[in-house]
């Protein structure tokens, strides 16, 4: 969960689509100017006292990371959300952005922290965000991280983690593995059909088994990903998947009709060897570079130090 920026930042986004569900990554547009005073992190109120604890307690460890190397925003106000970021590397943006153009310029560290506020009771704020990106200066793997609770109507609560390999200094990432509190499968056609399997565990707790050790990401990650593969399995072979017949096209931005059908025998056939294919990959990257992957994890942020 990161930020776009060919518009608002797509951690922003992110995180507020994290409302309705666990996707990410939309298009927006540049944080506006606002008129609000930026209030000092200590002036900040927190509606949920534990909240600004941890808060604050990140902020304190990210100052004591960051040297002259690192640039910086400082806190700024960009909607519902009070927001800095923190970068270097020649893979950065000036700004400090997570974005999706940008998003695998190799030799890149962002940081970001972020709380929220509706404006008629600010400096009252609640809510913690956090995201993380760490990509190598050529080849070898990067990670990107979000993390987010406590959002109210804003945001919802989430945390995931992508793995990207780079196997040249420039082209885009060979593979890419996704973990976190949600994991979703998505059929494609007409009428794109989303299958999501949610942690057992709380989100903290579930988080803090991924980050204990190597192994634990490990087999916490596959033991998540063969339930969602059983569940894309079991939906498929049942014949519970439909697509639809899509009308001609009437003009006028109008889209076409789109007449509901089950599955063909073939188009069965084919979305589960999709499936298969898919599991099957995202479970041997994960044996064969958990390692390397829990140790980018670790280079992207000192979870071990600071994670409150």
């Amino acid at each position: 969960m990161m930020k776009t920026k060919d518009g608002l930042s797509c951690g922003l986004m992110l995180l507020s689509m994290l409302a309705c569900n666990s996707a990410i990554f939309i298009p927006a547009s540049a944080p506006s100017p606002t008129s609000q005073p930026i209030a000092s992190v200590d002036d900040l109120r927190f509606k949920d006292s534990e909240t600004g604890q941890r808060f604050r307690g990140l902020d304190r460890c990210i100052k004591n990371i960051v040297d002259d190397s690192w640039h910086t925003t400082s806190y700024q106000l960009a909607g519902n959300f009070y927001t800095s970021n923190w970068c270097r590397g020649a893979g950065a943006r000036s700004d400090c952005q997570i974005a999706d153009a940008t998003i695998d310029n190799r030799d890149q560290r962002v940081i970001e922290l972020y709380t929220l506020f509706y404006d008629q009771s600010y400096p009252e704020v609640f809510g913690l965000g956090f995201q993380s990106l760490w990509v190598p200066k050529s080849i070898g793997w990067g990670v990107s991280y979000y993390f987010a609770e406590n959002g109210d109507s804003v945001v919802g609560d989430g945390w995931g983690v992508t793995f990207r390999e780079y196997m040249t200094p420039t082209e885009q990432p060979k593979a890419t593995v996704d973990l976190g509190w949600n994991y979703s499968y998505t059929i494609l056609g007409p009428n794109r059909t989303t299958f999501e399997y949610l942690s057992d565990l709380p989100m903290r707790e579930d988080l803090a088994l991924y980050l204990s050790a190597p192994e634990a990401m490990r087999d916490r990650g596959l033991v998540q990903i063969q339930a969602l593969a059983k569940k894309v399995n079991t939906a498929i072979n049942t014949h519970q998947v439909n697509t639809c017949d899509l009308g001609p096209y009437l003009g006028n931005g109008i889209p076409p009709a789109c007449t509901p059908r089950p599955l063909t025998e073939n188009e069965e056939a084919d979305e589960l060897a999709r499936a298969n294919v898919y599991f099957a990959e995202q479970e041997q990257l994960l044996r064969d570079h958990y390692q390397e992957m829990y140790a980018v994890w670790m280079a992207a942020f000192p979870f071990d130090q600071c994670w409150p």
